[in-house]
């Protein structure tokens, strides 16, 4: 017999209720469960201040999460509210679960989490924002500063002013500007802090590490940075021709690559005795010129392209490291950082460059290379460079040609003049007459015009540089007898034409380290 039910009528048949107002009903009553669950008729109430100051702080806002105690499971999704302090830095939320979560994010400050049990609840905000001046000592502004605070950093404006956010815990500043000493500043608790560099300009002698090891040669050399204007040493710590390591390194990759060579048999005793002296130490770091690391990793060298598989070698029989691997630029930044850490004021990149010697046409400088110039390589090295060195307020040099002040190509190395200054504290041409070719600026024998040459080329370098450069002028002079020997008077016109031609400090060379003493002042 078969069973007909009335609801299948279409017309007069009982008509099946909606179950959304159920639903609804059911909704409100399972929140208002949550909600009294959480929120029970009780009151949160605390105050916000500053806590370098102790002031209260008004107008700020005050969230409260009905999160549980730390290790329990939520019942229900997180409500928020909020409350804003007054004029004395009170807050109060009427109703709250019984171990409210209170929350404080303001701008300038490091945020707050309160796991609140009892009330009041006290929230001491610590400013985590720092503004001031960097001035020299007449008080003027020093515009370009960089400030570094953990791994928070900025740059100083025009007057010298700075503002830099999310400080680290340490509370400590690294202050520094091509032309000026670095300075490290620990601040308290303090949101504004003024700071004064002292101008530097180097007067240096280079140092090689034959000299360093020698006592008596060491000695002399001492002696005459304390009896003449001379503040500044530049001395070897990675070798030009060798590649070698010349100080007891203890990175794990010169370990492993044995590379070191303890030449300079104690250098942090030589440094400690030049800080003594306060005299600006450099450290020379030659880059890709390596005989070492590509002996110890054939795969690092530069290939030939007429015999596949064989390390190319330059004019003088020598091998590079291939410019485009970055493990090549790891290893040469970490030897750089090291020395840093050792106490090194600055670093200078030598041989930061492609090959200029040689049968250039016959290197194979492997995939790497694809799509990539050579300045692309050199920038990108110094960026890296710059960006490991610079906050701990070691300076960054580059040794370039001294014909990079007037050629606007990178001089087929990958050294682009403007370039390498945007990327370094101090550029440092090698102005040495006596390399000029005759004819050179309209000078028969440029050798025999000391001072007309440094100053003409000095000109030209300031010129490229411009006002917005990073990096400052500080070139190389010649103190060695070239085409026509060099007395005193030849190198003193060096000096004054640098000094006189914007040059920010002055560096002198002799690979002998026998320097002509009566051309500097006491």
């Amino acid at each position: 017999m078969a069973y007909y039910s009335s609801y299948s009528k279409k017309d007069g048949g009982r008509k099946v209720p909606s179950p959304l107002p159920y639903l609804l009903i059911a909704l409100l009553a399972s929140a208002g469960l949550v909600y009294f669950h959480y929120f029970a008729y009780r009151s949160v109430s605390g105050t916000v201040t500053n806590a370098y100051t102790g002031e209260p702080m008004s107008g700020i806002i005050v969230s409260m999460q009905n999160a549980p105690p730390p290790g329990e499971t939520p019942v229900a999704p997180a409500l928020v509210v909020t409350a804003t302090t007054s004029n004395k830095g009170s807050f109060t939320f009427d109703k709250a679960p019984d171990a409210p979560l209170i929350a404080v994010l303001v701008e300038g400050f490091a945020p707050q989490e309160v796991q609140a049990g009892k009330t009041p609840v006290e929230i001491a905000l610590v400013p985590n924002l720092l503004t001031g001046k960097v001035v020299g000592p007449d008080g003027k502004g020093v515009d370009g500063a960089r400030i570094f605070a953990g791994p928070a950093a900025t740059v100083a404006g025009p007057d010298g002013g700075y503002l830099i956010k999310d400080l680290p815990s340490d509370r400590k500043l690294v202050v520094k500007k091509a032309g000026f000493l670095s300075k490290e500043v620990s601040f308290g608790k303090v949101d504004t802090l003024n700071i004064t560099l002292e101008p530097f300009f180097a007067k240096a002698v280079y140092i090689n590490a034959d000299s360093a090891a020698t006592p008596g040669k060491l000695q002399s050399l001492l002696d005459m940075l304390d009896r003449t204007e001379l503040n500044a040493a530049v001395i070897d710590v990675k070798a030009d021709n060798t590649g070698v390591v010349l100080y007891s390194s203890k990175l794990p990759i010169v370990q492993e690559l044995d590379t070191s060579r303890a030449l300079i048999p104690d250098l942090p005793g030589l440094l400690k005795m030049l800080k003594e002296k306060k005299i600006y130490t450099i450290a020379r770091l030659s880059v890709f010129w390596d005989q070492a690391a590509t002996t110890a990793r054939p795969e690092w060298a530069l290939k030939s392209k007429k015999a596949p598989g064989q390390v190319w070698v330059d004019g003088y029989s020598k091998r590079w490291a291939n410019p485009y691997l970055p493990s090549v630029w790891d290893y040469n930044i970490a030897i750089a950082q090291e020395v840093a850490q050792l106490g090194f004021d600055e670093v200078l990149f030598d041989n930061l460059q492609f090959p200029s010697e040689g049968d250039l046409e016959d290197i194979d400088f492997g995939p790497e290379a694809a799509g990539k110039k050579r300045t692309d390589v050199v920038n990108s090295f110094l960026d890296r460079a710059y960006t490991v060195l610079s906050p701990a307020g070691t300076y960054v040099a580059v040794d370039v040609f001294g014909l990079t002040a007037y050629v606007q190509n990178d001089m087929g190395v990958g050294q682009h003049f403007e370039d390498v200054a945007q990327r370094s504290d101090y550029i440092c041409p090698a102005i040495y007459p006596s390399l000029f070719s005759d004819g050179f600026n309209g000078f028969a024998k440029p050798a025999e015009h000391p001072g007309e040459v440094v100053g003409e080329t000095a000109k030209a370098a300031l010129a490229r540089l411009g006002p917005n450069a990073v990096a400052r002028l500080r070139p190389w002079l010649q103190d060695f007898n070239g085409k026509v020997p060099y007395d005193a008077p030849k190198v003193r016109a060096e000096i004054d034409a640098a000094e006189q031609n914007g040059a920010a400090g002055w560096m002198l060379w002799n690979f002998g380290n026998t320097y002509t003493e009566a051309a500097l002042k006491p």
